[in-house]
């Protein structure tokens, strides 16, 4: 209670050095303290975020919009003697305080009332009304709405009859309909509609000045109609000169394709090039078959059908601006190439009546291979160290935008032993006690590695094929640990939202040789899941993930992220074993290799919303639920399958995977804690603090539990009585360094609700004390 009187003392100064801001500002001059918008007169849904922009001139930044910490920065840099330290408050923390401007203010008035009349409140009023006080003044906008006027009647004017009927075909799309409110804003969006759809029916060069609306609004009760006109292309006159004459638009077709794979605009060589025709058969009996043109000098140095199977133009077919679109964002994806550039030339054909483009695709390469060496910092579970990467990459290994990556690695770090004391001092090198080196190689395809033409799947799935495998060696006080892995996987987009990803092969080899003393420990120990945790062991799993996610990074607008994980081991294995009759090992368990195979089935879902409030400022929730049970050739989940709380990036009140299962009241000992079930829930409010310094205040909910009663962990199991009760709760404040390639974070949180506490004690906010704030050292955002 003493921490909690403390807070409200030092909160209470602040509020006391916020009256005093405004103590040496000139005698004339008085500043600018809230803005307050009032809406009267309103019986529709109105949203005031729009006007808020408006408004030209806004008051200091506050923190929490109680303390404005840069102007009360500014005010103590400008006081007394000139030092450098007070430069540097005034001018790089402060901000100079804003003072009232009446010209602003008015201009205000002035945007609001052109913004009402955009969307159709053409007849409201605004004042405004400044109270002043102690040289702070709050400014409020009072709009008295006016009824808004409503379409009564929509029409077409379209004088080329081909344009007006590719128009009306996508009528059913249209933004604008009867009875909504009249706004300019979705007639700007509906001509950019009408343009793309047209752009899409082969009128390549249309564009949206030909399209424009007649307004009567000359009507009773407050309603008005509007006339879609689209004007025809104005060319100079064959017969009149100087004068213009109306022309229909022009419907093109793509003719030719010509694909450049080895342009180089700074080549200006004149070279003898050949050139190769690739036909791609259609897939259906309506469609001809597709031709492209390959130019090249020497020979080809990528395979034609990688380059093809990312062109969605096609020959002989109505030009499509969504084709081209699709076609710059899979060039893109081929790594292989440094810029694409995609041109369309008109050609003139006399024996047909259409209007045809060559398209011209040429495309730069990038440099195939390159050597890199990387130096990082490292936190794996909050244990901190430094580590490096020595990087070898061909992007092209096979002449079909393969990747080929191979990478050395090697890491040391100062890991917290808990409870366990080292016997061996030898293996440490300068303070680190922790050594991992290993090696990797990945291949990636930009396709579907199977036995399947790659024409038979649709382009739009964007499929790639991903092989990787390793090998990894972790020297610890506790144990030497070899770690081999190998894995396959097929990823596929259906839309720019949602993504797959299936892995039939994730098979992980786990060989651990236990030090001397902590050997001793662990089999002195009657818990089986933390013998398990250190016993050799083979995870063969079949997984697959969903991923939906619909942000848009050229928008400030809400968003929402969805990730699913289903992932299932040793089935086949332990069916084999099962129909073969083959033996078990001393501990009655089938083995591959000599090593006993994990058999489980376990599925996780994280969710996320992220409430944008401006560029700066947001909101963001995160729930996750995950479950994984153990069967068959398994006693336990594998210690790398199981689900932890407690850490940088979950319960941020708890050190690592220190927190439950449960109501679990066993010390820490520097075990790690594992549980069957997680459930979680994260709040987290984002600011700004100072240029890369960004700060944010967060609450967590959550704990794990396990499945089975285990007498070594009692009170640790999930049950539906009980589990509501047995939630930890935490809060707290973070800091983070955001230098957009890379951020740092560090979050101290408060335990507020503790389930390891006796069921009538557990909410301990009471009796905190600031010594309890764990700090959680973190790279990138929890979430």
């Amino acid at each position: 209670m003493r921490n909690l009187k403390s807070i409200v003392l030092i909160l209470f100064l602040f509020s006391l050095s916020a009256c005093n801001i405004t103590k040496n500002l000139p005698e004339n001059k008085t500043v600018l303290n809230k803005n307050y918008v009032e809406i009267k007169n309103t019986n529709t849904k109105f949203e005031k975020d729009e006007i808020w922009s408006l408004i030209q001139q806004k008051p200091n930044k506050k923190i929490l919009g109680v303390f404005p910490f840069k102007l009360w920065a500014y005010n103590l840099g400008s006081k007394g003697k000139e030092t450098k330290f007070k430069n540097w408050l005034k001018n790089k923390v402060g901000e100079e305080p804003v003072y009232l401007d009446y010209a602003l203010t008015n201009n205000s008035i002035k945007q609001i009332k052109q913004y009402l009349n955009n969307i159709g409140y053409f007849n409201s009023e605004i004042n405004k009304n400044i109270i002043t006080n102690n040289k702070k003044a709050n400014v409020s906008y009072n709009i008295s709405l006016d009824k808004p006027y409503k379409i009564r009647n929509i029409d077409y004017s379209i004088s080329d009859k081909k344009v007006n009927f590719f128009t009306l075909l996508d009528n059913d799309k249209t933004l604008l309909h009867k009875n909504d409110i009249y706004n300019a804003y979705t007639l700007e969006k509906e001509r950019e509609q009408i343009t793309t759809h047209l752009k899409n029916q082969g009128y390549y060069y249309f564009n949206r000045e030909f399209v424009f609306f007649e307004i009567d609004s000359a009507l009773n009760n407050n309603k008005l109609d509007i006339t879609i006109a689209i004007k025809n292309n104005k060319i100079l006159s064959p017969t009149k000169a100087g004068k213009f004459t109306e022309q229909e638009h022009k419907q093109y077709y793509v003719n030719n394709i010509f694909i450049d794979p080895n342009y180089n605009p700074l080549n200006k060589n004149q070279l003898v090039f050949d050139t190769l025709v690739k036909t791609i058969p259609s897939l259906s009996d309506d469609k001809p078959a597709v031709n492209y043109h390959f130019i090249y000098h020497d020979k080809l140095k990528i395979k034609p059908q990688t380059i093809i199977q990312s062109i969605y133009i096609h020959s002989n077919q109505p030009y499509i601006l969504d084709e081209e679109q699709q076609t710059y964002k899979r060039l893109a994806a081929l790594r292989i190439f440094k810029y694409a550039n995609i041109q369309f030339n008109t050609i003139t054909d006399d024996t047909t009546n259409k209007n045809f483009l060559d398209c011209q695709i040429k495309l730069t390469r990038s440099k195939v291979q390159s050597y890199s060496i990387e130096a990082e910092g490292t936190n794996s579970g909050g244990d901190l160290g430094i580590g490096g990467n020595l990087i070898y990459q061909n992007k092209n290994i096979f002449r079909g935008a393969e990747i080929l990556r191979f990478k050395i690695k090697g890491a040391m770090e100062v890991q917290k032993t808990g409870d366990f004391e080292e016997a061996d001092y030898s293996s440490r090198f300068l303070f680190f006690n922790t050594i991992e080196t290993g090696a990797e190689v990945s291949l990636h395809f930009p396709k579907f590695l199977i036995p399947i033409s790659q024409t038979q799947f649709p382009k739009f799935f964007k499929p790639k094929t991903t092989i990787n495998t390793g090998v990894n060696f972790q020297k610890r006080p506790k144990y030497t640990r070899y770690i081999t892995n190998f894995t396959f996987s097929y990823d596929w987009s259906v839309t720019d939202q949602k993504a797959h990803i299936f892995t039939p092969f994730d098979i992980n080899s786990v060989k651990v040789f236990l030090s001397s003393t902590f050997d001793s420990i662990i089999n002195n120990s009657s818990d089986l899941r933390l013998k398990d945790q250190y016993t050799d062991h083979l995870i063969a799993a079949l997984k697959y993930s969903f991923i939906f996610n619909n942000q848009d990074i050229n928008k400030l607008k809400n968003f929402l992220y969805f990730r699913g994980n289903f992932e299932t081991s040793g089935n086949l294995i332990n069916a084999f074993d099962n129909f073969i009759k083959a033996p078990k090992n001393s501990d009655d368990n089938y083995t591959l290799f000599n090593i006993r195979y994990a058999q489980y089935v376990k599925a996780d879902f994280d969710f996320r919303y992220y409430n944008i409030i401006d560029k700066d400022n947001s909101l963001v929730f995160h729930a996750l639920f995950g479950i994984g049970i153990p069967y068959g050739n398994s006693d336990v989940l594998p210690f790398e399958k199981g689900f932890y709380a407690g850490g940088a990036n979950d319960m941020r009140g708890w050190e690592i995977r220190s927190l439950g299962p449960g109501a679990f009241q066993g010390t820490y000992s520097g075990f790690d804690k594992m549980g069957d079930i997680k459930m979680e829930a994260n709040l987290e409010y984002r600011f700004p603090m100072y240029k890369f310094l960004k700060g944010a205040f967060f609450a967590d909910v959550g704990n794990i539990w396990l499945l089975k009663e285990n007498e070594s962990y009692p009170d640790g199991s999930f049950k539906l009585n009980t589990f509501l009760n047995q939630f930890a709760v935490d809060a707290g404040i973070g800091f983070r360094l955001d230098f957009n390639f890379f951020i740092f974070r560090l979050d101290g949180a408060l335990p507020l609700r503790n389930p390891a506490m006796p069921a009538n004690e557990r909410w301990i906010i009471n009796n905190a004390k600031f010594s309890q704030i764990t700090w959680n050292f973190g790279i990138g955002y929890p979430f």
